[in-house]
Protein backbone atom coordinates (compact mmCIF):
# COMPACT_ATOMS: atom_id res chain seq x y z
CA UNK A 1 0.00 0.00 0.00
CA UNK A 2 2.93 2.35 0.67
CA UNK A 3 3.94 1.95 -2.98
CA UNK A 4 0.46 2.90 -4.20
CA UNK A 5 0.28 5.90 -1.84
CA UNK A 6 3.63 7.18 -3.14
CA UNK A 7 2.48 6.80 -6.73
CA UNK A 8 -0.81 8.53 -5.90
CA UNK A 9 0.98 11.59 -4.53
CA UNK A 10 3.32 11.72 -7.52
CA UNK A 11 0.44 11.37 -9.98
CA UNK A 12 -1.56 13.99 -8.08
CA UNK A 13 1.27 16.49 -8.55
CA UNK A 14 1.53 15.64 -12.26
CA UNK A 15 -2.20 15.97 -12.93
CA UNK A 16 -2.34 19.25 -11.01
CA UNK A 17 -0.19 20.83 -13.73
CA UNK A 18 -2.35 22.12 -16.60
CA UNK A 19 -0.78 21.11 -19.91
CA UNK A 20 -3.30 21.26 -22.73
CA UNK A 21 -1.66 20.59 -26.10
CA UNK A 22 0.55 23.56 -26.94
CA UNK A 23 0.84 24.66 -23.29
CA UNK A 24 3.31 22.09 -21.91
CA UNK A 25 5.91 24.44 -20.40
CA UNK A 26 5.14 23.66 -16.73
CA UNK A 27 4.93 19.90 -17.18
CA UNK A 28 8.22 20.02 -19.11
CA UNK A 29 9.86 21.78 -16.15
CA UNK A 30 8.53 19.10 -13.80
CA UNK A 31 9.75 16.30 -16.07
CA UNK A 32 13.24 17.79 -16.10
CA UNK A 33 13.24 17.72 -12.28
CA UNK A 34 11.93 14.15 -12.18
CA UNK A 35 14.35 12.84 -14.82
CA UNK A 36 17.58 14.41 -13.59
CA UNK A 37 18.22 11.90 -10.76
CA UNK A 38 17.33 8.99 -13.07
CA UNK A 39 18.98 9.87 -16.39
CA UNK A 40 22.61 10.35 -17.38
CA UNK A 41 21.61 13.63 -19.03
CA UNK A 42 18.42 15.53 -19.78
CA UNK A 43 17.73 17.76 -22.78
CA UNK A 44 14.80 19.80 -24.11
CA UNK A 45 14.27 20.58 -27.79
CA UNK A 46 12.68 23.62 -29.40
CA UNK A 47 9.29 21.89 -29.53
CA UNK A 48 9.27 21.22 -25.77
CA UNK A 49 10.01 17.48 -25.87
CA UNK A 50 12.01 16.41 -22.79
CA UNK A 51 14.67 13.72 -23.34
CA UNK A 52 16.14 11.59 -20.57
CA UNK A 53 19.16 9.61 -21.80
CA UNK A 54 20.49 6.43 -20.18
CA UNK A 55 23.76 5.55 -21.90
CA UNK A 56 24.51 1.91 -21.07
CA UNK A 57 26.56 0.28 -23.84
CA UNK A 58 28.68 1.69 -26.70
CA UNK A 59 27.34 -1.05 -28.98
CA UNK A 60 23.82 -1.24 -27.57
CA UNK A 61 20.65 -0.64 -29.55
CA UNK A 62 19.04 2.79 -29.11
CA UNK A 63 15.54 2.39 -27.72
CA UNK A 64 13.11 5.32 -27.56
CA UNK A 65 10.32 5.26 -24.96
CA UNK A 66 7.86 8.13 -25.51
CA UNK A 67 4.93 9.11 -23.30
CA UNK A 68 3.08 12.32 -24.08
CA UNK A 69 3.01 15.18 -21.61
CA UNK A 70 0.01 17.04 -23.05
CA UNK A 71 -3.68 16.42 -22.48
CA UNK A 72 -6.92 17.36 -24.20
CA UNK A 73 -8.78 20.43 -23.01
CA UNK A 74 -10.14 23.72 -24.27
CA UNK A 75 -8.89 27.15 -25.33
CA UNK A 76 -10.40 30.65 -25.04
CA UNK A 77 -11.29 31.57 -28.61
CA UNK A 78 -13.05 34.90 -28.01
CA UNK A 79 -14.23 37.25 -25.26
CA UNK A 80 -17.76 38.59 -25.66
CA UNK A 81 -18.65 42.19 -24.81
CA UNK A 82 -20.92 40.90 -22.02
CA UNK A 83 -18.03 39.11 -20.25
CA UNK A 84 -18.68 35.56 -21.39
CA UNK A 85 -15.86 33.55 -22.96
CA UNK A 86 -16.23 31.53 -26.11
CA UNK A 87 -14.20 28.34 -26.32
CA UNK A 88 -12.88 25.72 -28.69
CA UNK A 89 -11.85 22.18 -27.84
CA UNK A 90 -8.22 21.06 -28.13
CA UNK A 91 -8.01 17.42 -29.15
CA UNK A 92 -10.84 14.91 -29.49
CA UNK A 93 -13.29 16.20 -26.86
CA UNK A 94 -17.04 15.85 -27.52
CA UNK A 95 -19.35 18.65 -26.40
CA UNK A 96 -21.12 16.54 -23.78
CA UNK A 97 -17.87 16.23 -21.79
CA UNK A 98 -17.46 20.02 -21.73
CA UNK A 99 -21.08 21.09 -21.19
CA UNK A 100 -22.07 22.20 -17.65
CA UNK A 101 -18.58 21.56 -16.22
CA UNK A 102 -16.54 23.68 -13.83
CA UNK A 103 -13.26 24.64 -15.47
CA UNK A 104 -10.09 26.62 -14.89
CA UNK A 105 -8.84 29.31 -17.24
CA UNK A 106 -5.04 29.39 -16.90
CA UNK A 107 -3.74 32.98 -16.81
CA UNK A 108 -0.36 34.54 -15.94
CA UNK A 109 -1.94 35.54 -12.62
CA UNK A 110 -2.99 31.99 -11.83
CA UNK A 111 -6.05 29.89 -12.64
CA UNK A 112 -9.47 31.52 -12.80
CA UNK A 113 -12.52 29.38 -12.07
CA UNK A 114 -15.23 29.33 -14.71
CA UNK A 115 -18.42 27.42 -15.48
CA UNK A 116 -19.42 26.19 -18.91
CA UNK A 117 -22.95 27.55 -19.14
CA UNK A 118 -25.91 25.20 -19.41
CA UNK A 119 -29.67 25.51 -19.79
CA UNK A 120 -31.13 25.72 -16.26
CA UNK A 121 -32.33 22.33 -15.07
CA UNK A 122 -35.71 23.80 -14.08
CA UNK A 123 -36.29 24.67 -17.72
CA UNK A 124 -34.50 21.87 -19.55
CA UNK A 125 -36.34 19.03 -17.79
CA UNK A 126 -39.63 20.26 -19.25
CA UNK A 127 -38.56 19.37 -22.81
CA UNK A 128 -37.10 16.06 -24.00
CA UNK A 129 -35.24 17.91 -26.75
CA UNK A 130 -33.65 20.41 -24.36
CA UNK A 131 -32.91 17.74 -21.76
CA UNK A 132 -31.10 15.45 -24.20
CA UNK A 133 -29.33 17.89 -26.54
CA UNK A 134 -25.89 19.43 -26.08
CA UNK A 135 -24.74 22.51 -28.04
CA UNK A 136 -21.72 22.19 -30.32
CA UNK A 137 -18.42 23.60 -28.96
CA UNK A 138 -18.72 26.88 -30.86
CA UNK A 139 -22.06 27.53 -29.14
CA UNK A 140 -20.73 26.90 -25.63
CA UNK A 141 -19.58 29.69 -23.35
CA UNK A 142 -17.71 30.07 -20.06
CA UNK A 143 -19.05 32.19 -17.22
CA UNK A 144 -16.14 33.59 -15.14
CA UNK A 145 -18.27 35.96 -13.07
CA UNK A 146 -17.49 39.00 -15.20
CA UNK A 147 -20.01 41.48 -16.57
CA UNK A 148 -17.96 42.99 -19.39
CA UNK A 149 -15.04 42.51 -21.75
CA UNK A 150 -13.04 45.03 -19.70
CA UNK A 151 -13.69 43.09 -16.48
CA UNK A 152 -12.52 39.86 -18.11
CA UNK A 153 -9.26 41.51 -19.20
CA UNK A 154 -8.87 42.88 -15.69
CA UNK A 155 -8.88 39.29 -14.42
CA UNK A 156 -5.92 38.51 -16.67
CA UNK A 157 -8.02 36.50 -19.12
CA UNK A 158 -7.61 36.90 -22.88
CA UNK A 159 -8.05 34.84 -26.05
CA UNK A 160 -5.55 32.04 -26.60
CA UNK A 161 -5.33 30.82 -22.99
CA UNK A 162 -5.77 27.18 -22.10
CA UNK A 163 -8.83 25.92 -20.25
CA UNK A 164 -8.88 22.66 -18.31
CA UNK A 165 -11.35 20.82 -16.11
CA UNK A 166 -11.41 21.67 -12.42
CA UNK A 167 -11.08 18.11 -11.05
CA UNK A 168 -8.37 17.07 -8.60
CA UNK A 169 -7.03 13.52 -8.42
CA UNK A 170 -8.85 11.32 -5.88
CA UNK A 171 -9.04 7.68 -4.89
CA UNK A 172 -12.01 5.80 -6.33
CA UNK A 173 -13.24 3.25 -3.82
CA UNK A 174 -10.86 1.52 -1.43
CA UNK A 175 -7.30 2.84 -2.01
CA UNK A 176 -6.03 -0.72 -1.65
CA UNK A 177 -7.66 -1.47 -5.03
CA UNK A 178 -5.49 1.19 -6.63
CA UNK A 179 -8.20 3.00 -8.61
CA UNK A 180 -7.84 6.77 -9.06
CA UNK A 181 -9.93 9.38 -10.84
CA UNK A 182 -9.23 12.87 -12.10
CA UNK A 183 -8.35 14.93 -15.13
CA UNK A 184 -5.46 14.35 -17.57
CA UNK A 185 -4.76 10.72 -16.65
CA UNK A 186 -4.24 10.39 -20.40
CA UNK A 187 -1.29 10.49 -20.40
CA UNK A 188 0.02 11.46 -16.98
CA UNK A 189 -0.21 7.77 -16.06
CA UNK A 190 2.08 7.12 -19.03
CA UNK A 191 4.58 9.68 -17.73
CA UNK A 192 4.40 8.05 -14.30
CA UNK A 193 5.00 4.59 -15.80
CA UNK A 194 7.89 5.98 -17.84
CA UNK A 195 9.54 7.43 -14.70
CA UNK A 196 8.94 4.14 -12.85
CA UNK A 197 10.60 2.28 -15.73
CA UNK A 198 13.64 4.53 -15.37
CA UNK A 199 13.75 3.80 -11.62
CA UNK A 200 13.52 0.05 -12.29
CA UNK A 201 16.46 0.23 -14.68
CA UNK A 202 18.49 2.15 -12.08
CA UNK A 203 18.16 -0.63 -9.52
CA UNK A 204 21.28 -2.71 -8.77
CA UNK A 205 21.72 -5.26 -11.52
CA UNK A 206 18.86 -3.77 -13.51
CA UNK A 207 20.81 -1.55 -15.89
CA UNK A 208 20.30 -2.79 -19.45
CA UNK A 209 22.68 -3.16 -22.36
CA UNK A 210 20.45 -1.04 -24.56
CA UNK A 211 20.83 2.75 -24.69
CA UNK A 212 17.60 4.37 -23.61
CA UNK A 213 16.01 7.68 -24.56
CA UNK A 214 12.89 8.38 -22.51
CA UNK A 215 10.87 11.21 -24.05
CA UNK A 216 8.05 13.30 -22.64
CA UNK A 217 6.52 14.38 -25.93
CA UNK A 218 4.32 17.38 -26.66
CA UNK A 219 1.20 17.93 -28.78
CA UNK A 220 0.30 14.25 -29.11
CA UNK A 221 -3.41 14.98 -28.82
CA UNK A 222 -3.42 17.23 -31.89
CA UNK A 223 -1.45 15.09 -34.31
CA UNK A 224 1.54 13.32 -32.65
CA UNK A 225 3.56 16.44 -33.45
CA UNK A 226 6.20 16.17 -30.73
CA UNK A 227 6.80 12.50 -31.54
CA UNK A 228 7.29 13.29 -35.22
CA UNK A 229 9.98 15.80 -34.27
CA UNK A 230 11.64 13.56 -31.67
CA UNK A 231 11.62 10.48 -33.89
CA UNK A 232 13.26 12.36 -36.76
CA UNK A 233 15.96 13.73 -34.44
CA UNK A 234 16.72 10.45 -32.66
CA UNK A 235 16.10 7.87 -35.45
CA UNK A 236 16.19 5.10 -32.80
CA UNK A 237 16.57 1.39 -33.46
CA UNK A 238 13.36 0.58 -31.57
CA UNK A 239 10.40 2.41 -30.07
CA UNK A 240 8.23 1.26 -27.16
CA UNK A 241 5.59 3.91 -26.46
CA UNK A 242 3.49 4.20 -23.29
CA UNK A 243 -0.02 5.66 -23.35
CA UNK A 244 -3.51 5.22 -21.92
CA UNK A 245 -6.20 3.29 -23.78
CA UNK A 246 -9.97 3.13 -23.56
CA UNK A 247 -11.09 0.31 -21.28
CA UNK A 248 -13.82 -1.30 -19.24
CA UNK A 249 -14.16 -2.29 -15.61
CA UNK A 250 -11.90 -5.00 -14.27
CA UNK A 251 -10.95 -7.60 -11.73
CA UNK A 252 -12.46 -6.87 -8.34
CA UNK A 253 -14.39 -3.90 -9.68
CA UNK A 254 -17.11 -5.63 -11.69
CA UNK A 255 -16.77 -7.03 -15.21
CA UNK A 256 -19.77 -5.44 -16.90
CA UNK A 257 -19.05 -2.83 -19.58
CA UNK A 258 -19.52 0.80 -18.68
CA UNK A 259 -23.03 1.95 -19.62
CA UNK A 260 -23.28 2.60 -23.33
CA UNK A 261 -19.87 1.07 -24.11
CA UNK A 262 -19.46 -2.43 -25.53
CA UNK A 263 -16.52 -4.75 -24.84
CA UNK A 264 -15.81 -4.70 -28.57
CA UNK A 265 -15.29 -0.93 -28.36
CA UNK A 266 -13.06 -1.05 -25.27
CA UNK A 267 -11.69 -4.59 -24.92
CA UNK A 268 -9.14 -4.17 -22.11
CA UNK A 269 -10.03 -4.08 -18.43
CA UNK A 270 -8.69 -2.15 -15.45
CA UNK A 271 -6.58 -4.30 -13.15
CA UNK A 272 -5.69 -6.78 -15.89
CA UNK A 273 -2.24 -5.32 -16.52
CA UNK A 274 -0.89 -3.34 -19.47
CA UNK A 275 -2.22 -3.91 -22.97
CA UNK A 276 0.19 -4.83 -25.76
CA UNK A 277 -1.35 -3.15 -28.78
CA UNK A 278 -1.42 -5.16 -31.99
CA UNK A 279 -3.19 -2.59 -34.16
CA UNK A 280 -4.70 0.86 -33.69
CA UNK A 281 -5.94 3.58 -36.00
CA UNK A 282 -6.57 7.18 -34.97
CA UNK A 283 -7.55 10.36 -36.75
CA UNK A 284 -3.90 10.76 -37.78
CA UNK A 285 -2.66 7.39 -38.99
CA UNK A 286 -2.10 4.42 -36.73
CA UNK A 287 0.27 1.63 -35.80
CA UNK A 288 0.55 -2.08 -36.44
CA UNK A 289 2.83 -3.26 -33.64
CA UNK A 290 6.02 -4.75 -35.11
CA UNK A 291 5.50 -8.52 -34.80
CA UNK A 292 9.03 -9.23 -33.58
CA UNK A 293 8.75 -6.51 -30.92
CA UNK A 294 5.32 -7.79 -29.87
CA UNK A 295 6.78 -11.30 -29.47
CA UNK A 296 9.77 -9.89 -27.55
CA UNK A 297 7.56 -8.01 -25.06
CA UNK A 298 5.26 -10.99 -24.56
CA UNK A 299 8.19 -13.30 -23.93
CA UNK A 300 9.71 -10.86 -21.42
CA UNK A 301 6.39 -10.58 -19.58
CA UNK A 302 5.96 -14.35 -19.50
CA UNK A 303 9.47 -14.88 -18.10
CA UNK A 304 8.88 -12.34 -15.34
CA UNK A 305 5.31 -13.46 -14.62
CA UNK A 306 3.89 -10.03 -15.49
CA UNK A 307 0.19 -10.13 -16.43
CA UNK A 308 -0.73 -8.38 -19.66
CA UNK A 309 -3.58 -8.06 -22.14
CA UNK A 310 -3.69 -8.06 -25.93
CA UNK A 311 -5.41 -5.16 -27.65
CA UNK A 312 -6.19 -6.70 -31.01
CA UNK A 313 -7.58 -3.73 -32.92
CA UNK A 314 -8.76 -0.31 -31.83
CA UNK A 315 -10.05 1.82 -34.71
CA UNK A 316 -10.27 5.22 -33.00
CA UNK A 317 -7.10 5.74 -30.99
CA UNK A 318 -3.38 5.87 -31.67
CA UNK A 319 -0.27 7.29 -30.04
CA UNK A 320 3.31 8.55 -30.43
CA UNK A 321 4.87 5.28 -31.60
CA UNK A 322 2.70 5.56 -34.73
CA UNK A 323 4.73 8.63 -35.71
CA UNK A 324 8.14 7.32 -34.63
CA UNK A 325 7.77 4.21 -36.81
CA UNK A 326 8.38 6.35 -39.92
CA UNK A 327 11.66 7.92 -38.73
CA UNK A 328 14.77 7.29 -40.83
CA UNK A 329 14.49 4.01 -42.72
CA UNK A 330 11.72 2.79 -40.41
CA UNK A 331 11.66 1.93 -36.70
CA UNK A 332 10.16 -1.29 -35.26
CA UNK A 333 7.57 0.19 -32.91
CA UNK A 334 4.96 -0.84 -30.39
CA UNK A 335 2.68 0.83 -27.84
CA UNK A 336 2.16 -0.55 -24.34
CA UNK A 337 -1.12 0.84 -23.05
CA UNK A 338 -2.53 1.51 -19.59
CA UNK A 339 -6.26 0.73 -19.29
CA UNK A 340 -8.37 3.83 -18.63
CA UNK A 341 -12.09 4.53 -18.31
CA UNK A 342 -13.95 7.68 -19.41
CA UNK A 343 -11.07 9.04 -21.50
CA UNK A 344 -10.83 12.60 -22.83
CA UNK A 345 -13.18 13.85 -20.16
CA UNK A 346 -13.09 15.56 -16.76
CA UNK A 347 -13.00 12.38 -14.62
CA UNK A 348 -10.90 9.63 -16.16
CA UNK A 349 -10.22 6.46 -14.13
CA UNK A 350 -7.08 4.30 -14.03
CA UNK A 351 -5.49 1.68 -11.78
CA UNK A 352 -2.12 2.45 -10.19
CA UNK A 353 -1.54 -1.30 -10.14
CA UNK A 354 -1.62 -1.25 -13.95
CA UNK A 355 0.91 1.61 -13.90
CA UNK A 356 3.29 -0.52 -11.83
CA UNK A 357 2.83 -3.53 -14.11
CA UNK A 358 3.39 -1.37 -17.20
CA UNK A 359 6.70 -0.13 -15.84
CA UNK A 360 7.66 -3.71 -14.94
CA UNK A 361 6.85 -4.98 -18.45
CA UNK A 362 8.68 -2.20 -20.30
CA UNK A 363 11.74 -2.57 -18.04
CA UNK A 364 11.74 -6.35 -18.51
CA UNK A 365 11.55 -5.96 -22.29
CA UNK A 366 14.41 -3.47 -22.28
CA UNK A 367 16.64 -5.63 -20.07
CA UNK A 368 16.15 -8.48 -22.53
CA UNK A 369 17.63 -6.45 -25.42
CA UNK A 370 21.30 -7.18 -26.10
CA UNK A 371 23.55 -5.61 -28.74
CA UNK A 372 22.94 -8.69 -30.90
CA UNK A 373 19.15 -8.88 -30.49
CA UNK A 374 17.47 -8.89 -33.89
CA UNK A 375 13.98 -7.67 -34.67
CA UNK A 376 13.56 -9.31 -38.06
CA UNK A 377 10.14 -8.87 -39.61
CA UNK A 378 10.33 -12.05 -41.71
CA UNK A 379 11.34 -14.22 -38.74
CA UNK A 380 8.54 -12.99 -36.49
CA UNK A 381 5.39 -15.02 -35.95
CA UNK A 382 4.65 -18.02 -38.11
CA UNK A 383 7.30 -19.15 -40.57
CA UNK A 384 6.62 -18.12 -44.15
CA UNK A 385 6.83 -20.69 -46.94
CA UNK A 386 9.96 -20.38 -49.03
CA UNK A 387 9.41 -19.06 -52.53
CA UNK A 388 10.19 -21.46 -55.34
Amino acid sequence: MDKLEGLFEQLKSLTAIPATSGFEQEIARRLIEEMRPLADRVEVDAFGNVYGYMDCSPNGLRVMVPAHSDSVGMIVSHVEANGYLRLDVVGAVPSNLVYAQRVQVITPRGPRVGVVGAKPGHIAFRSVEMATSVPLPDALFIDVGAASWEEVLGMGIEPGQQVTWDSELAWLGDPANGLVTGRSLDDRVGLLAMLETMRNLREPGGRPEANMIFVGTVQEEIGLRGAIQAGNVLTPDLCIGIDATISQAGFGHGIAPAPGTAHSEAPTILGGGPAISIMDRGLVGGLVGHPALVAHCRAAADREGIPYQLEGSLPYITSDAAAVQFAGRGVPSLTVKIPSRYTHGPVEVCSLKDVVLTADLVAAAIRAISPTTKFNFLEAGQALPKSE
